[in-house]
């Protein structure tokens, strides 16, 4: 008997791939140019909030402060994302829940830390083991949330039969 793969399954994975490799196009960029990207964010997000990119740069405010949070931001963000994407995932192939949380925690301990290793021999980018703690709590995070508004729905689902 021939399986058919589950096209939800095939995009939910797709998309999880799309995401690392994304990640980890961000984190093989020469430092320079990463720094670039960081200014940009900070000069979007100026103009969106209507302050004016040279006052970002009075006394006791720097951009090399906001660009250090808007960095780390960034590594948090990125992988909220992805543990939201392999929790979907898993979930699709229906696993056991205790598997579920040990692959997906698995998951994004092993990325950062592969991130983290390559970023150490990428011009003018460092490694830090506190970016793999911000990834992974950016990750714990989200699968924390992504738990409880999947127990929220079997309630509402239930409450609905009554």
């Amino acid at each position: 008997m021939k399986k058919t793969i589950d096209k939800k399954a095939l995009i939910r994975v797709l998309l999880c791939v799309i995401w690392i490799v994304l990640i980890f196009y961000n984190g093989t960029r020469p430092g320079k140019i990463s720094q670039k990207s960081s200014h940009e964010v900070i000069k979007v997000a100026s103009k969106v909030m209507h302050i004016k990119t040279s006052s970002i740069d009075k006394p006791g405010i720097q951009l090399s402060e906001i660009n250090y949070y808007v960095r780390k931001n960034a590594h948090f963000i990125q992988y909220f994302i992805l543990s939201i994407l392999l929790c979907s995932a898993a979930r699709q192939f229906k696993l056991c829940t205790t598997s579920q949380i040990f692959i997906i925690l698995f998951l994004l301990l092993l990325f950062p830390l592969i991130d983290e290793v390559i970023q150490k021999y990428i011009p003018g980018r460092t490694s830090n083991i506190f970016d793999i703690v911000i990834d992974f709590s950016g990750g714990v995070l989200a699968m924390i949330i992504s738990n409880i508004l999947l127990k929220y729905r079997k309630v509402e689902a239930i409450v609905k039969t009554l």
